[in-house]
């Protein structure tokens, strides 16, 4: 592979991988339903994001935060002390694995061209023996990452909006959780029906 190809895939890569960390964010909102109507929350004293006793977890913290913030910018104010807020606030996190890549015979050569022998008997490949008579897999687990935000309407304890930020998950998330956490939310509220209020 000469020089001026390799430069031109490794930008590509780069490309890709830019446009990745880009969560796809998907929402939906009840019928009949006036966020404008709303004017005050607060969050649900145990949000999805805290499994691990009575304590908020670092992402709990960060979402209280981020959210307030746009939930402010949009002209919603937090609860006061003693009162009943118009909106709860809940978060959700979630990931699954899947799959992805090709798992068969080893090319148009034929059955024992790249060094995984002819037929008969199991080839070993990146993961262990894949297939009989010389079948291999080119394949990843990829990981699938998602944080959701509900707001429900406190008076009937109905969710009015929800919003999920959905994106593979990158060692640059995991090397950054709180800029990438940051990232999600902003995501998820560009798609908020009450935009912000300079």
């Amino acid at each position: 592979m000469n020089q001026v190809r390799v430069i031109a895939l490794c930008a590509v890569t780069a490309l890709v991988a830019a446009c990745a960390t880009q969560p796809v964010v998907r929402t939906r909102m009840a019928e009949q339903v006036d966020l404008a109507s709303f004017h005050t929350y607060a969050f649900v004293s145990r949000p999805g994001t805290d499994t691990g006793g009575h304590y908020k977890s670092l992402t709990t913290q960060q979402l209280e935060r981020d959210v307030g913030q746009e939930l402010q910018s949009r002209g919603y104010v937090p609860a006061a002390a003693g009162q009943m807020p118009d909106l709860l606030v809940n978060f959700r996190v979630g990931a699954h694995d899947r799959v992805e890549g090709f798992a068969g015979p080893p090319g148009p050569g034929g059955w024992g061209c790249c060094g995984w022998g002819g037929w008969g008997g199991y080839r070993w490949g990146p993961w262990g023996p894949w297939g009989w008579g010389g079948y291999y897999g080119d394949v990843q687990t990829v990981t699938t990452v998602s944080l959701s935000i509900d707001l429900i309407n406190r008076a009937s304890y109905s969710v009015v909006w929800s919003g999920t930020a959905v994106s593979d998950l990158t060692r640059r998330m995991e090397d950054h959780p709180a800029q990438s956490i940051d990232q999600a939310t902003h995501q998820i509220f560009l798609h908020f029906p009450v935009g912000p209020r300079h």
